[in-house]
């Protein structure tokens, strides 16, 4: 892949040409090896219906156990120990008031039952909260309220339960899109491995931001402005913290920027590979995850019914197009810790796909559906 300055666009030839290396993989029966990943675990999956399903996964069966009101679930998380689930309610009035809410949820370390700890309200115009990043220590946890432009970090309990915002940040700026970028929209958050440091995106005012998380309290330490109308959203940091990945949703494009862990700086972008096949204004990429290794990072394209597979160079960070999974749509990605499943959600269909990967190369393998859901907007997966 060539470096910013010589960024290239893909055309539609060579997408279409890309197929010989497409993996058209078919639906088989679970291996041995693939039923003893899937023994003793559970899966939790939030729907746009307004519930969290349970399921139960033995044997490579996957058994819905439970299901749990929640008000617009859109993004779930396990507490490192995973003895916690935290949902970000995608709402913007809550007890009369314009804020949205994060609910907790108790694990039950036998049968995965999920029990209501507490649902706590965000800061006032912390509407319509979308994404949440939890620090590694599973102390703190960090959400980004697309609606109202605001960035909250609440404090958790020894208990799992969450306290009041103990930090609340208000971002202001727009974009060049009247209707799309007419204030500031937090889209994604990321913790670095230190938990020193929370980076995020924001769609509205096409901006990279780095905070300092000192003391349960956030403080905007730089910004990087991502180029006029590109609405970054979707964004991931290699484990090794050195490379930071974003999508740029308006002008459809994949970027890699440096990121400097010791000071918290996102810096020069280094590659920006564009997209054909999107109208400009339109939403682009539905999600953007990495690999535990660190070899691979996945997306998928709201205009392409695919899973695609990006080699990351281990040196400089910079992509290479490995291979791509024909889905029938995907809407979200989940990587299992182990590295051995890329779990897809069709937030069309509601159908939940499994792809086998490699757990040291992230090479992706055998695609098997496990599961319905409507609406599927978000899932975590734990393991015994």
């Amino acid at each position: 892949m060539q470096s910013d300055t010589g960024s290239r666009r893909w055309t539609r030839r060579e997408f279409v040409l890309g197929a010989a290396g497409m993996v058209a993989l078919q639906q088989l029966h679970q291996s041995p090896a693939e039923a003893e990943l899937q023994q003793s675990a559970f899966a939790y999956v939030a729907s746009g219906e307004g519930s969290l399903h349970v399921f139960s996964l033995r044997n490579g069966v996957w058994s819905r156990i439970q299901r749990v009101p929640s008000r617009a679930p859109a993004c779930i998380l396990l507490s490192p120990a995973q003895r916690t689930l935290y949902v970000a309610n995608d709402v913007d009035v809550h007890e009369g008031l314009p804020r949205g809410t994060v609910e907790a949820f108790d694990i039950d370390p036998g049968n995965g039952w999920l029990t209501l700890l507490g649902r706590q309200p965000l800061s006032l115009s912390a509407t319509h909260p979308r994404h949440m990043a939890l620090s590694p220590d599973g102390k703190l946890l960090a959400v980004a309220a697309y609606g109202g432009g605001v960035y909250n970090l609440l404090p958790i309990a020894e208990d799992g339960s969450l306290g009041r915002p103990s930090s609340i940040y208000k971002e202001v700026g727009c974009g060049q899109h009247a209707q799309l970028q007419a204030s500031a929209h937090p889209h994604t958050l990321v913790f670095d491995a230190a938990g020193r440091h929370l980076l995020s995106s924001d769609f509205g005012s096409d901006r990279l931001t780095v905070f300092a998380v000192e003391d349960g309290r956030l403080k905007r330490g730089m910004q990087q402005f991502a180029g006029e109308g590109s609405g970054p959203g979707a964004c991931a940091l290699h484990p090794a913290g050195a490379s930071f990945y974003a999508w740029h949703e308006l002008e459809n494009t994949l970027a890699c920027y440096r990121y400097d862990a010791a000071s918290g700086i996102v810096g020069e972008r280094i590659q920006r590979l564009s997209f054909p096949g999107s109208a400009e204004g339109a939403h682009s990429t539905k999600a953007l995850a990495l690999h535990p290794s660190g070899r691979m990072l996945y997306t998928t394209q709201a205009t392409r019914n695919q899973l695609s597979a990006w080699r990351i160079d281990s040196e400089t960070g910079l992509l290479s197009r490995a291979q791509n999974v024909l889905l029938r749509e995907a809407t979200r990605i989940t990587v299992t810790p182990d590295g051995k499943s890329v779990f897809v959600l069709d937030g069309v269909s509601g159908s939940i796909c499994r792809v086998t990967a490699d757990p040291f190369t992230g090479q992706l393998d055998r695609k098997t559906k496990v599961a319905l859901v409507q609406e599927p907007r978000s899932m975590a997966l734990k393991t015994i």
